[in-house]
């Protein structure tokens, strides 16, 4: 099994954001185990229920939060309505008056949304689905989750945080479309800004990775070369713990642990740049820049977690 097999497996249940899977940096092959990053907490929790203990590829399926998911997180959303379900894996020819039609003889539908592709200019395949009352949509939920809807098998559940729900496809035509030209210009920018860095650095800084030093494990450097070695040759990855005088000096107490990749190339440190910065990982964010190969030098001289693919 590859990543991309498993994106394909997991983006029935909704957007899926990035899939990484642990690799052994000697053999290539991964170690059994993975993260996937949904855009919503619905998917994740729909593919929890639907695929934990299921057979994928000659093995069976083990499915749930990583080991360092803070519940605090989800505490800090709005609480959900009991009138409103997930509906995900809905063909691109079904459009939201369409879906409401289907989901409006469990009652009354007061809103019907799709998540707009603003890119693609269609919709991304989920949205929700609001009642006027609560017992319609725990009906609709039980009712519709596995239906086949046009040759698809629709994934639904009660959703899993409130607030408000968003124009749907009616951000399409509110929307201006940009350019073909201007986005290719944006796009070389972008990149001739992220190759140049400090002085055309090889050395990625990646923090918010783990939550601190008691996160930190043997593997952790080598699962990070492992993903990281997709944009290049990797010289080293080292994972540096912050003193006390360091945490104090940057006034930053989340900073405790950071991990430094340094690539053989710029090109290849740019590339990660690119791979790794607002990625989420392990229920993290991660935050990425290029960074100083002096003070990388310095910084790092004293640190023993060091890993060489």
């Amino acid at each position: 099994l590859t990543e991309e097999h498993l994106h394909r497996v997991f983006s029935e249940f909704g957007t899926v954001h990035s899939v990484s899977m642990s690799k052994d940096p000697a053999t290539g092959r991964h170690k059994g185990y993975g993260f996937v990053e949904f855009e919503v907490p619905e998917a994740a929790m729909l593919a929890m229920e639907a695929l934990n203990g299921t057979m994928l590829g000659g093995r069976q399926l083990r499915i749930g939060r990583p080991n360092n998911y803070n519940v605090a997180v989800m505490q800090g959303f709005p609480p959900p309505p009991p009138e409103r379900i997930y509906v995900a894996n809905v063909n691109e020819a079904i459009s939201e008056d369409v879906l409401r039609e289907i989901f409006g003889p469990f009652g009354e539908v007061s809103a019907c949304v799709l998540a707009p592709d603003l890119s693609a200019r269609r919709h991304k395949g989920w949205g929700f689905i609001e009642f006027a009352q609560a017992a319609a949509a725990e009906q609709a939920a039980a009712a519709m989750n596995g239906l086949s809807l046009a040759n698809v098998v629709l994934r639904v559940r009660p959703s899993v945080v409130g607030g408000p729900l968003g124009p749907g496809m009616a951000a399409l035509d509110e929307a201006a479309q940009v350019p073909q030209q201007v986005a290719d210009m944006a796009a070389s920018v972008s990149q001739s800004i992220a190759e140049a860095g400090p002085a055309g650095s090889a050395v990625v800084l990646l923090a918010n990775v783990v939550g601190g030093r008691s996160e930190v494990d043997d593997e952790l450097a080598s699962d990070m070369a492992g993903e990281g070695l997709k944009c290049g040759r990797i010289v080293k990855v080292v994972v540096h713990i912050a003193s006390d005088e360091e945490l104090a000096a940057s006034g930053n107490l989340s900073a405790e642990v950071s991990i430094f990749m340094q690539y053989a190339e710029p090109a290849a440190a740019a590339a990660a740049l690119e791979l790794f910065d607002g990625r989420w990982f392990g229920g993290r964010r991660i935050a990425a820049r290029l960074f100083d190969p002096d003070r990388f030098r310095v910084v790092t001289s004293a640190d023993t977690m060091v890993f060489i693919p």
